[in-house]
C-alpha cells in the first residue's frame, strides 16, 4: 500500500510531465532571409543567447569555420522587433576565438559579455572577459575589458538588485590543476567579487559551465559540468549561499540552461544518445571517456529537477543532432517560451558529435509551452 502511495504522489506527477510538454516546429534563424545581407556567414553558427529589453529582441551568437578554435571567429549582436528580420547591432572580431556569449538586463540597462580566446584549433586559451551595454535610446558603450581575465562566464541572474555571475577559471582546465567554479557579484556590470573565500565548487580537474538560478525564496538552484567525470547539482539556501550541497551524477548536462514554471526547475541541455546515455564509464579513462563521447549522437532535451534528491528527470527530447545544444530562452506574455537553439541540419540524417562539430550548424526558434 505504501508503495502505491508514493508511485501516486511522487512518480505519476513527474511521468505526466511528458505529456503537457509542447513545441512548434523549429523555424532557421540563422541563416535566413531576415538575416542582415552584408553579414558574412561562415558554416558553423553556435554558442548563441536572447533577450528581450525595450521593445526588441536582441540575438548574439557566435559564427566561425567550426565548431573549434579559430581566428576568424566573429560575434554577431542583432536585435529585431518580430524575432523574424534582423538588424546588425554589433560584429565583434579580435583574431581570436571567441564565447559564451551572454546578455542580462540590470537596472534598466542592457549588459553584453563575451569572453576572448585563442586561435589554436586543439587548445582551449581563455584570455579576457569583456562587457559593453546600452540604455534605451542610446548607442552601445564601447568595449571594456571585466575585472574577470581568465574567467569563463555562464550565466547572470539577478536577486535583490544585485548581479550574479557563475564563471569558472579556465585557464585551468585541461591543465592538470584544480579548477574552481564560483558565484561572484557586481553592482554596475563591470566590477565582479567573489562571494566568499573559496570557490563554490573545487574540481581536481575541470568543471565548468555553472548554470543556475534563484527560486521564489531567494535559494539557489544549479548543475554544473565536468568534461571528466558527468555533473554536479547543487543547491544553496539563501542565507548562505556560499554554501552549496552537491550531488554527483554520471551523467554531462552539457551547455545547460534552467528555467521556472509554477515552482518547478526545468533544464534543457545536451543529452547522449549512447546507450544509456551516461557519460562517465571507465573510471580514470578521461581519453576514452572523451572519444567515446565525441563519436556518438546527441540532442537536445528538457528534464525536470527532484529538489529532495538534486536529481534530474528526462523529460523529452526537443530534437538536435550532431553538434547541438546552447539553448536560450524568454517568457512571453502569454506563459509561453521563444526558445532559441543551435544543430546540425535538422531536415537531415542525424549524425555524431564529431562530425557536426566539424560540419554546418544553424540557429533555430520554436515556442515551447509548459502546461499543467
Amino acid at each position: 500500500m505504501l508503495r502505491s502511495l508514493v508511485f501516486i504522489f511522487v512518480y505519476l506527477p513527474l511521468a505526466f510531465f511528458t505529456q503537457i510538454i509542447e513545441y512548434t516546429p523549429w523555424e532557421r534563424v540563422v541563416p535566413s532571409e531576415g538575416i542582415p545581407e552584408n553579414i558574412r556567414l561562415r558554416k558553423a553558427n553556435n554558442n548563441l543567447d536572447l533577450v528581450h529589453f525595450e521593445g526588441r529582441y536582441y540575438l548574439a551568437f557566435r559564427n566561425a569555420p567550426n565548431h573549434f578554435a579559430s581566428k576568424k571567429t566573429r560575434i554577431y549582436v542583432l536585435s529585431s522587433i518580430d524575432l523574424e528580420n534582423w538588424e546588425l547591432e554589433k560584429e565583434i572580431h579580435l583574431k581570436n576565438d571567441l564565447r559564451e556569449p551572454r546578455f542580462v538586463v540590470y537596472r534598466n540597462t542592457l549588459f553584453f559579455y563575451y569572453f576572448e580566446g585563442g586561435r589554436k584549433f586543439w587548445k582551449f586559451e581563455p584570455k579576457h572577459l569583456y562587457m559593453t551595454s546600452k540604455k534605451k535610446g542610446e548607442p552601445w558603450t564601447k568595449d571594456q575589458l571585466t575585472s574577470m581575465d581568465g574567467y569563463i562566464p555562464w550565466r547572470l541572474r539577478i536577486n535583490n538588485d544585485l548581479l550574479y555571475l557563475s564563471a569558472y577559471y579556465g585557464k585551468n582546465a585541461y591543465n592538470k590543476e584544480p579548477v574552481d567554479l564560483r558565484l561572484l557579484t557586481s553592482d554596475n556590470g563591470l566590477s565582479f567579487h567573489t562571494i566568499s573565500e573559496a570557490p563554490q565548487l573545487l574540481h581536481p580537474k575541470g568543471i565548468g559551465e555553472g548554470e543556475f538560478l534563484f527560486d521564489s525564496h531567494g535559494d539557489i538552484w544549479g548543475v554544473a559540468r565536468s568534461e571528466f567525470d558527468g555533473s554536479y547539482t547543487f543547491h544553496a539556501n539563501r542565507d548562505s549561499l556560499h554554501i552549496w550541497k552537491v550531488n554527483y551524477s554520471e551523467y554531462k548536462f552539457d551547455s545547460s540552461l534552467m528555467f521556472t514554471k509554477e515552482g518547478y526547475v526545468f533544464l534543457i541541455a545536451r543529452r547522449n544518445l549512447d546507450g544509456d546515455g551516461r557519460y562517465y564509464r571507465k573510471p580514470g579513462k578521461h581519453l576514452k571517456n572523451l572519444l567515446r563521447y565525441s563519436f556518438t549522437k546527441k540532442t537536445t532535451a528538457i528534464y525536470i529537477l527532484n529538489k529532495a534528491t538534486l536529481t534530474w528527470r528526462h523529460l523529452k527530447d526537443l530534437e538536435g543532432t550532431g553538434d547541438t545544444a546552447f539553448p536560450a530562452l524568454i517568457e512571453n506574455e502569454d506563459g509561453t517560451f521563444t526558445l532559441m537553439n543551435y544543430s546540425s541540419d535538422l531536415t537531415k540524417r542525424s549524425k555524431n558529435w564529431i562530425r557536426g562539430q566539424l560540419g554546418k550548424t544553424y540557429i533555430y526558434k520554436t515556442v515551447l509551452k509548459v502546461d499543467f
